[in-house]
């Protein structure tokens, strides 16, 4: 005799959530924690929008104190990355530049190769690093010692107290971290092509500025502000369920910076995907 679960006419589908814990419990064990992981991020997600939007105050001076510190602690790290890359890109851009004829077309180059790929990597790479670490260990070191169990026991909302400020300060400081390699990537890609090699400082950035448009400076802006996003959200998720002591804290900076280094290359792609797909004019050379 078949019994069905749930009301009439509504398809069995009492049964089919009785059946939920039986299908989880039949996936393999790799399949079912890269779900948990991502359901525990979704649900950390809409937490953080749900409390910034609803009382969008009494967070400001904690986000304001974390850009301070991570303003201390990441730029000498993004600003060598990127300057370094430009610098030594710019180097070799001018020579093959200058073998086939055309060195005064080193700005355009250096518009999407600073803009749209130097800069918005290497400064995910270095808040991933620096700050993403940081991040994960003390929210692990935390729940490790139990602290954030006490926290809930004397009532405090630790997703606003400790992870809403952390996530708004990384988000907003790639951003600008972003604008400001672009400003130091230019001007020693500038150096590399005028004062080493033969091109004026006046063609070098008429040319960039030529082709630096409004949807090239947003794509970078938006590519930089999902991944410091994606940064801030995911270092939280991996320390608020860090376990296993020490060893535990260890491996889930471990998983963290890893991820964040994977998400800075598939944000990358995606955003550079759909900006040329919707503005196939930016390559042009003007």
């Amino acid at each position: 005799m078949t019994v069905q679960t749930g009301p009439p006419g509504s398809g069995g589908s009492g049964a089919a959530v009785e059946r939920g814990p039986e299908l989880a419990e039949a996936m393999p064990s790799r399949v079912r924690g890269l779900l948990v992981e991502v359901g525990q991020v979704g649900q950390l997600t809409a937490a953080l929008f749900s409390t910034a939007i609803r009382n969008p105050r009494g967070y400001w001076a904690d986000t304001f104190e974390e850009m301070y510190g991570l303003l201390r602690f990441c730029y000498i790290s993004v600003l060598l990355c990127v300057g370094g890359f430009c610098f030594l890109i710019g180097n070799y851009a001018y020579n093959i530049l200058t073998l086939v004829g055309a060195p005064n077309r080193l700005g355009f180059f250096f518009v999407f190769a600073t803009a749209r790929e130097i800069a918005p990597f290497c400064t995910g790479m270095a808040v991933a690093g620096v700050m993403g670490t940081a991040m994960t260990a003390d929210l692990g070191a935390r729940k490790v010692r139990e602290e954030l169990d006490a926290l809930k026991v004397l009532g405090v909302d630790m997703v606003r107290a400790l992870v809403l400020p952390r996530v708004l300060a990384i988000t907003i400081m790639t951003v600008a971290f972003d604008l400001v390699g672009i400003a130091i990537g230019t001007g020693l890609a500038a150096l590399a092509g005028c004062a080493i090699g033969i091109v004026s400082y006046g063609a070098f950035f008429s040319v960039f500025l030529a082709n630096m448009t409004a949807p090239e400076l947003a794509g970078t802006v938006i590519k930089t502000l999902l991944i410091g996003l994606f940064i801030g959200i995911v270092c939280a998720q991996k320390g608020l369920n860090s376990k296993g002591g020490a060893e535990g804290v260890g491996r889930a900076v471990n998983q963290a910076v890893v991820l964040c280094f994977a998400a800075v290359w598939i944000v990358n792609f995606i955003v550079n995907a759909v900006l040329l797909g919707l503005n196939p004019d930016i390559l042009i050379n003007r």
